[in-house]
């Protein structure tokens, strides 16, 4: 598992950059750091042989019946993004380790946006750093698609309560492209282009009501919608699979980070700081209210999780001094925590050849354009 480990050392580093205090020099470093931990990032999850993770061998045979020409309608419909970059890359003949690489970019070029708007400046690549503990291993590293939708569900939704309509419905309709469970947060997004302001502690109250009302009525219809196309890959289970006993001290901080903001800090509260909170709150609610179906319960809090790290986030704000560098400290072995949970998830890492998996392929189209 050393290679794992020596990636999260590289992410890791990101963190000691948020303490140079010359601003423009720690932003020019900043960006060049991230631009390098991207394309470094991105190379091992695309040159990642079969076999690490639960979803390597889906793809390759998703992406093979595109290539051969065979693929049914429905496999370019469920996912159109993925379906119409995988006939691209196919018909310059490369293999899916190319897809795969260019899904890992496009999620973290979209995490680093998300991180770079909703966090202060100095504190980027700290932010950066909780969400590649969190996520890397389990989206670009296995749920590819899900990688890229989350991180532009999350920028649509800052942009929206920004007053930025237009870009927040066309960034929110490119994540549902590339993965339709961000569909979840419509409501917040309505809210927000309706002008809601959560201004009261109220709204967490209702949501608390109706997450009792639907813990009640959801099982049912859970079933009944269980064979619908589309609907039963979420909602017969995923990726993890554990016993929810198991996990529930991860429930349980959430539970401790929301308390903090809602209780402490909600009248200083931006108003995207305020959804965040929302948001967070009811994927620890799904969590609960589909506590019978691991991986429904599981694929619904992620979605909302990087909400429960921008709460982390927004705790930092208020510290300074001494105080503040402890709280990051605990950030930092609080990330460490959640990669070392999200490698349990992961094989012992291998990787393709890669004259096989890429330039063979690119010097085969260069001698046929010669």
């Amino acid at each position: 598992m050393t290679p794992y480990f020596f990636i999260y050392g590289f992410v890791a580093a990101g963190v000691s950059l948020c303490f140079l205090d010359d601003a423009p020099t720690r932003r020019v470093v900043q960006n060049y750091y991230l631009i390098l931990l991207m394309v470094a990032l991105a190379i091992f999850a695309g040159m990642r042989g079969p076999g690490i993770d639960n979803d390597f061998e889906n793809y390759v045979v998703w992406f093979d019946l595109i290539k051969a020409g065979n693929a049914p309608l429905f496999a370019w419909l469920r996912d159109p993004a993925f379906a119409c970059m995988s006939w691209v890359v196919a018909q310059l003949g490369f293999p899916y380790s190319v897809v795969a690489f260019l899904y890992a970019l496009l999620g973290l070029l979209a995490t680093w946006r998300f991180a770079a708007a909703v966090s202060a400046q100095r504190w980027v690549t700290l932010l950066f750093y909780l969400l590649f503990c969190q996520y890397f291993m389990v989206l670009e590293m296995t749920e590819i698609r899900a990688a890229v939708a989350i991180p532009l569900m999350g920028l649509a939704l800052y942009q929206a309560s920004q007053g930025k309509r237009r870009a927040a419905i066309w960034t929110y309709l490119i994540a549902l492209v590339f993965h339709f469970s961000v569909i979840v947060a419509l409501p917040f997004l309505v809210m927000l282009l309706a002008g809601a302001r959560f201004r009261t502690r109220a709204w967490l109250y209702w949501m608390i009501a109706a997450g009792a009302v639907a813990s009640v009525t959801m099982r049912s219809i859970i079933n009944l919608l269980s064979g619908l196309y589309r609907l039963s890959e979420y909602l017969n289970g995923g990726a993890e699979q554990h016993d929810l006993r198991v996990i529930s001290w991860y429930a349980l901080a959430h539970l401790i980070f929301i308390l903090v903001p809602t209780v402490f800090l909600w009248k200083r509260l931006t108003r995207h700081q305020r959804m965040a909170t929302l948001a967070c709150s009811m994927g620890l609610l799904f969590f609960v209210i589909f506590g019978w179906n691991t991986g429904l319960a599981t694929r619904l809090l992620y979605i909302f999780d990087i909400y429960w790290l921008l709460i982390m986030m927004m705790i930092l704000e208020v510290l300074h001094d001494n105080a503040r560098v402890i709280y990051v400290g605990f950030l930092t072995l609080t990330g460490l925590a959640l990669f070392w949970k999200s490698l349990t998830y992961m094989q012992p890492y291998s990787t393709l050849h890669p004259w096989d998996a890429m330039l063979h392929p690119l010097a085969n189209l260069v001698a046929v354009h010669l």
